[in-house]
């Protein structure tokens, strides 16, 4: 009976580690400590580029005023028959290729979105057919311009709980789609195109510091875009002082969640809303100019795609190394907010770099 009794144990103990183990396709031993690491960085944008001069000369101002307002010189925009999914499957494949990883290897994709091509099927489905991830988990996400950040959180956490080992995210959006070219707000401000990062697993700590997110939906009017295709409109003013003392602080409550002066980032990479808004925040911080991301001049703000496109920018531009402590922080519509710091774990060794200070 004792023998019985011990065999049916063991049994029962065997089958409760199976159902409790992570998928077969997670590369770990079961019980260790798992972190998730943002291995690459890839980007697409549609082929159309659109000076700001065609753009003030509709709104009957002149182009230099408008590029010294937004810091934009050029955006991309999509064509009429141009879809959200093939740039957002296009930004994941160069990213894919980017961290050497096959699309059969992916568990779950996931993309960031308020201008997706239909309500359904929803994007993610579409784009992880696309790409070749046929089985995947498919989720889209819209919290407008922190929207990449929510994808990413999501991802992490689903690495670091052992339910996935390799996740596509992707920040998307064809602002165009919504913009009022007559006005002088909103419409020498927004570009289109889509950005994508990859997240796997490690074992041990994770490179991904802790994801602040945060919300205050009493001032959501301050960006509102109202169905069903908008146009977006804008609180300039009201918008740009929130958005400079938000980014501010949650960029400050991040790097010490991490234990990192704000001082001692390797590269900060904000949400590219508006240069003037770019530049506030990193004097505030006190950081020097060429540890700021600063791309919108050819890029416009492209909502959810704005972080993983300049995080794609600044790797294709050598500012960014394996083993840089890398700040991402985003403020939008909402009006939601968010900030976290990574250590880089791209492609390549460390490179060397004069002091932070």
């Amino acid at each position: 009976m004792a023998t019985v009794m011990a065999a049916t144990t063991a049994i029962v103990g065997t089958v409760s580690e199976l159902l409790l183990a992570p998928s077969p396709g997670i590369a770990r031993a079961w019980g260790t400590r798992v972190g998730a690491s943002v291995v690459a960085a890839g980007s697409c944008f549609p082929g159309t580029v659109v000076p700001t001069a065609d753009i003030a000369g509709a709104l009957d101002v002149e182009s230099d005023w408008l590029v010294r307002r937004t810091g934009v010189a050029f955006r991309h925009k999509a064509s009429g028959d141009e879809r959200l999914t093939d740039v957002a499957a296009s930004a994941a494949r160069r990213a894919l290729e980017r961290a050497q990883v096959g699309a059969d290897e992916v568990d779950l994709v996931i993309v960031a979105t308020m201008t997706p091509d239909d309500l359904t099927p929803h994007t993610a489905a579409i784009v992880a057919a696309e790409i070749g991830a046929r089985g995947a988990g498919a989720v889209d996400v819209n919290a407008a311009c922190t929207g990449f950040l929510a994808a990413l959180a999501l991802a992490v956490g689903q690495v670091e709980s052992g339910r996935a080992g390799t996740v596509v995210v992707i920040g998307a959006d064809f602002m165009s789609r919504v913009l009022d070219y007559s006005d002088r707000t909103t419409a020498g401000i927004f570009g289109d195109g889509a950005g994508a990062v990859v997240v796997r697993s490690v074992e041990g700590d994770s490179p991904v510091g802790p994801i602040l997110l945060e919300s205050d939906g009493r001032d959501g009017d301050v960006i509102h875009t109202p169905r069903p295709s908008g146009p977006v409109r804008m609180d300039g003013q009201r918008t740009f002082r929130r958005a400079v003392d938000t980014l501010t602080d949650v960029a400050s409550r991040a790097s010490a969640l991490v234990g990192v002066a704000v001082g001692d980032l390797d590269l900060a990479v904000f949400h590219q809303a508006n240069a003037r808004i770019t530049k506030a925040v990193g004097e505030r911080l006190g950081l020097r100019p060429e540890r700021v991301v600063d791309c919108i001049a050819e890029l416009g703000n492209t909502t959810s795609a704005s972080l993983p496109t300049a995080l794609a920018h600044a790797d294709a531009a050598g500012t960014l190394h394996a083993g840089d402590r890398v700040l991402l922080a985003a403020f939008g519509a909402g009006l939601s907010w968010g900030g976290t710091v990574l250590t880089w774990n791209g492609a390549g060794t460390r490179a060397q770099r004069t002091p932070a200070r």
